[in-house]
């Protein structure tokens, strides 16, 4: 088997260690960052903290990271100029909040995705009673397109009222920026808009057999389509070289053994115990990622329904209907 991987109970949190570096508090960099930031995957050709020993060190040109956050808590707003931000709320409930203010809002349940358009404020807070996970991917076609994270300049003036003067400065001089809105133009999208920007889970019919055979895995039983090209058919559309599913696997239901011609794909267990190839298991938040036609498959060694979530990056359009086959 030659699948990376990554055990969610083996990745450290980054607050500490980043924020001791960058000589601020934990709280501010918290602020910035959510609560607790646990690097899944990287592409090690990003460099600084986006690349700093991640789970999975693999060239996806992506970045996923598990976010967990107490009741309320949730980072800055920010926008993203040149990468696509996409959530999936993993437990929990979370609000997705945008606007150069914050002035709309909508929520996300368990498996609930959302891709939210280049160039808009945005933010997220856990919107549950208890402790709460979210997945944030952040895809781009090149490693500069990364270094496009600007906050708003409230969140500058928040940073030197609770930490103390200067701080946002410190921040500032390591390279993170506050100038959303004024320097750098935002983009507006209306509540309506953005509702066709989250794919709701439980109103995602199963695909067909076939075409979850042909664009996904084959054999998983339900696979539900939640973000890819329009062509696809996918609720959510807008990056034509990612292509995001969740398959349900009912207890010892397995896949056939499959690869991918083209593009790579990260796949994490949202839940249940899944067994890759015979030689790992995953369990809940626990991430593996492959490359072009690396061989794999799956099966629920538990009791429970297991749920996989497979994000495909690198190829477009048609691509997505050819890269899949059975071993």
């Amino acid at each position: 088997m030659t699948a990376r991987l990554a055990a969610f109970a083996d990745i450290r949190s980054q607050g500490a260690r980043f924020a001791l570096e960058m000589g601020v508090p934990l709280g501010a960099y918290q602020k910035m960052t959510a609560e607790e930031f646990f690097l899944m995957l990287s592409d090690p050709s990003l460099g600084g903290p986006f690349a700093t020993d991640p789970g999975i060190s693999d060239a996806q040109g992506m970045v996923c990271a598990i976010v967990k956050c107490s009741p309320g808590q949730g980072p800055y707003l920010h926008a993203h100029y040149n990468t696509l931000e996409s959530f999936t709320c993993l437990d929990g409930r979370f609000r997705i909040t945008w606007g150069d203010t914050g002035e709309h809002e909508a929520f996300l349940d368990p498996f609930d995705t959302i891709s939210v358009p280049r160039g808009v404020v945005r933010t997220f807070a856990n919107a549950s009673d208890g402790t709460a996970h979210i997945l944030g991917f952040i895809r781009g076609d090149t490693p500069e397109d990364f270094a496009d994270v600007a906050m708003t300049p409230a969140a500058a003036g928040d940073l030197d009222a609770t930490f103390g003067s200067g701080t946002s400065d410190q921040i500032r001089d390591i390279g993170w920026r506050f100038d959303a809105g004024v320097t750098a133009p935002t983009a507006q999208v209306s509540p309506a808009e953005m509702a066709g920007r989250i794919a709701r889970f439980a109103d995602q019919a199963p695909l067909d057999p076939g075409q979850a055979a042909a664009i996904a895995i084959p054999g998983a039983g339900a696979v539900r389509l939640m973000v890819g090209p329009e062509d696809l058919g996918a609720p959510v559309s807008g990056d034509p070289g990612m292509l995001v599913t969740i398959a349900e696997l009912a207890p010892g239901a397995a896949t056939g053994t499959y690869s991918r011609g083209t593009g790579r794909e990260a796949a994490m267990c949202l839940g249940g115990t899944l067994e890759l190839s015979g030689a790992a298991t995953l369990v809940r938040r626990d991430m593996a990622a492959f490359g072009p036609d690396e061989p794999r498959a799956w099966r629920n060694i538990g009791t429970e329904p297991a749920h996989l979530l497979s994000i495909v990056t690198g190829v477009a359009g048609d691509d997505f209907a050819t890269v899949t086959r059975a071993g």
